[in-house]
């Protein structure tokens, strides 16, 4: 019995002397394994087949932006669920987040290829140019069919400014209250859509770093308002209406804003053809402060005077912008 009890040590101590050099075995080979917990680059452009790859990688790694043409940036396989079925996790854009707040953004993604590389191509010849300029290189741009105005669903805008990113509409309002896509842009329609993409950033830019200096603009606004000029944000809803092509669209500048906000053109009012109505807002701070930084970017004072002379809000309000772009 003692030997028994011997041998039956000494097995026991070979058998955890065994285990013992596995786990030292197994700890040693952990730098081979992979690593968890690693955070996945998801705006990284990966090389790919195609026009609109190509295109992205290029400006990916000439500017460091990401260009994307679907919210959905991609899938991760992260293991098994108790029943055994795949956990798969998809990485989106967070649309409307901020740091403080979330609001709903209205967009329809783009289906057109042809449409889509006309986009790409205007943001990797035209745009990124002028960003790398002024210093506001966009972390990335959703490429979409159409962005929804907030206050008015039949409004197509050109672009919007999220903390994540920037949504592009390929297909846009024109002031005639028409659509028009990107495909079929005239020479000055494109450097239009253009400017007010650059004018998006820019603004973003300059109302963050220089807040207290862009209450002076909004200040020309107020001071107008005492006269005979329009509050912002909505403050006054305008309506009109016409009769065999009477009215029709108000003219903005008159009372300091180089475009409504929105504008919803009702045709066969009252079920009948010759009736058309008008809606319209006045924009909000913000808004007003991107089409008076796109104007400075695209026009002359000598340009915009021609167009704008008879309207001396709109010319103190361009005059300031000029200025203060400038400097």
């Amino acid at each position: 019995m003692p030997n028994m009890l011997n041998f039956n040590d000494k097995k026991k101590k070979k058998i955890i002397h065994l285990f013992i050099i596995f786990i030292l075995g197994a700890c040693a080979q952990e730098d081979e394994l992979t690593p968890t917990g690693v955070v996945k680059d998801w705006f990284a452009i990966q090389p790919g087949e195609g026009e609109w790859n190509e295109i992205a990688c290029d400006i990916y790694t000439n500017y460091g932006c990401s260009v994307f043409k679907n919210d959905t940036l991609g899938k991760e396989f992260r293991g098994f669920d108790n029943a055994g079925d795949s956990i798969i996790y998809y990485e989106t854009l967070k649309i409307g987040y901020s740091i403080e707040s979330f609001s709903k953004v209205n967009f329809t993604l783009c289906k057109d290829e042809e449409k889509l590389i006309q986009g790409i191509k205007i943001v990797r010849d035209l745009l990124m140019p002028q960003l790398e300029k002024f210093g506001t290189i966009t972390r990335s741009y959703l490429l979409v069919d159409t962005v929804i105005s907030a206050s008015d669903t039949t409004v197509c805008e050109y672009g919007k400014r999220d903390f994540e990113t920037t949504l592009l509409g390929l297909t846009v309002s024109m002031t005639d209250g028409t659509r028009k896509n990107i495909t079929e842009f005239t020479q000055e329609e494109r450097k239009n859509w253009l400017g007010k993409i650059v004018a998006i950033e820019v603004a973003n830019r300059i109302q963050l770093k220089y807040s207290e200096l862009v209450k002076e603009f909004y200040t020309i606004q107020k001071e107008i308002v005492e006269n005979e000029g329009n509050k912002y944000a909505h403050g006054v809803k305008g309506t009109t209406e016409d009769f065999g092509g009477g009215k029709g669209i108000p003219d903005s500048r008159p009372l300091g804003f180089l475009e409504w906000s929105s504008l919803t053109i009702t045709y066969n009012y009252f079920n009948n053809p010759k009736w058309t109505k008008y809606e319209y807002y006045s924009p909000t701070e913000e808004k007003d402060f991107e089409t008076f930084v796109a104007a400075a970017l695209l026009k002359t004072p000598e340009e915009f005077e021609s167009e704008n002379g008879e309207y001396p809000y709109v010319m103190e309000k361009f005059s300031w912008m000029k200025n203060f772009l400038q400097e």
